[in-house]
C-alpha cells in the first residue's frame, strides 16, 4: 500500500487561498479509484511554514493513476501562483502493512516549560522517523476543561519493531531531558492494532484515522482516570509498577468496557 507525503509552502499573503485549494486537490484524490486514506497536516514546529499532505492509495499503479491525471492536473495548474518554493514529495512506505500497534503517552509539563518540551518534541520526531517500523507520530495538547495532559500518539507497524523503540538508548536519553519539564507520572498505554476493535465479520473495513479517534477519545478519559485514582489508593507505589497496573486496568476497560459502547454508538460514522 503506496504511501506519499507531499509538503508544500503557501505564497506569502495568499495562504487562505492556498488551503483552499488544497483541501480542493484532497478531495478530488478522495474520490478517485483506488484512494484508501488522505490527511491535511498545518504547519507545525515539526516542518513550519509548510503544509503537507499525506496520500495513501490500494497499490503503486492506483497512487501513479492518480498522480498522472487530468483531474489532478488541472486543480494543480489552479495553485501554480499559490505555492512557493520546491515542492518536496517522498515516499514513506511501499507493500501491505500489517495492523499497526499504537502506544498512547500522556504527561503534564509544567508551566513555563511549553517551548523547552516542544523543541525536544521535534527531535522525539527525528528519533522516531529514523527507527525500523515507524509509521506516523501525532501531538495532542492539553485542552481548557477537557483535558489537562499533552498525548503523544505512536504507531509502528508491529509490536517487535514498537518494543524496540521503547527499550533503546534513543528513547531513554530523550526521556532523560524531558522528565525535568514535566509533572507526575507519565502513562504509556498500549493498544495494539484496532483490527479486534473494528473487524466484524462482513462489516466494510474503518478507516484508520477514525479507529484512531476512537481509540484516542476511548483512553484519554480512562487515562485520566486510572491515574488519579492510583494516586489516591496507591501514592507512594514504584513508578514501573504504578505504570503496570494502570496499563492492565486500562487495556481491560477499552477491551471489555469502552471500545464496544463506543463502536456501537459510531457504527454510522464508521461504516462511511
Amino acid at each position: 500500500m503506496p504511501t506519499v507525503v507531499v509538503a508544500r509552502t503557501p505564497a506569502p499573503g495568499r495562504e487562505v487561498e492556498f488551503e483552499q485549494w488544497l483541501r480542493r486537490l484532497v478531495a478530488a484524490a478522495r474520490s478517485f479509484p483506488g484512494h484508501v486514506h488522505s490527511d491535511i497536516q498545518p504547519p507545525t514546529d515539526v516542518h513550519p511554514g509548510e503544509w503537507v499532505i499525506l496520500y495513501q492509495f490500494a497499490d503503486a499503479d492506483s497512487l501513479t493513476s492518480w498522480f498522472a491525471s487530468e483531474q489532478r492536473q488541472a486543480i494543480m495548474a489552479q495553485g501554480d501562483e499559490l505555492v512557493v518554493g520546491t515542492t518536496r514529495e517522498q515516499v514513506i512506505a511501499l507493500g501491505s502493512q500489517p495492523e499497526p500497534v499504537t502506544a498512547v503517552s500522556s504527561f503534564r509539563i509544567r508551566p513555563g516549560n511549553e517551548r523547552d518540551y516542544a523543541s525536544l518534541h521535534v527531535q522525539v520526531i527525528d528519533a522516531l522517523v529514523a527507527f525500523p517500523g515507524f509509521l506516523r507520530a501525532e501531538l495532542f495538547d492539553p485542552v481548557p476543561g477537557v483535558q489537562d495532559t499533552t498525548v503523544v500518539v505512536f504507531s509502528f507497524d508491529n509490536r517487535e519493531h514498537l518494543d524496540a523503540w521503547l527499550q533503546s538508548d534513543a528513547r531513554r536519553h530523550l526521556l532523560a531531558q524531558i522528565d525535568p519539564l514535566t509533572d507526575g507520572d507519565r502513562t504509556v498505554n498500549i493498544v495494539g492494532g484496532f483490527a479486534g476493535w473494528f473487524g466484524a465479520e462482513g462489516a466494510p473495513q474503518v478507516k484508520r484515522w477514525k479507529q484512531a479517534v476512537v481509540v484516542l477519545v476511548a483512553i484519554a478519559p480512562i487515562t485520566l482516570v486510572i491515574t488519579a485514582l492510583r494516586r489516591w489508593v496507591l501514592p507512594d507505589v514504584h513508578w514501573v509498577v504504578g505504570t503496570l497496573i494502570g496499563n492492565v486496568i486500562g487495556i481491560a476497560a477499552l477491551t471489555w468496557l469502552l471500545m464496544p459502547r463506543l463502536t456501537k454508538l459510531l457504527a454510522g460514522w464508521l461504516a462511511r
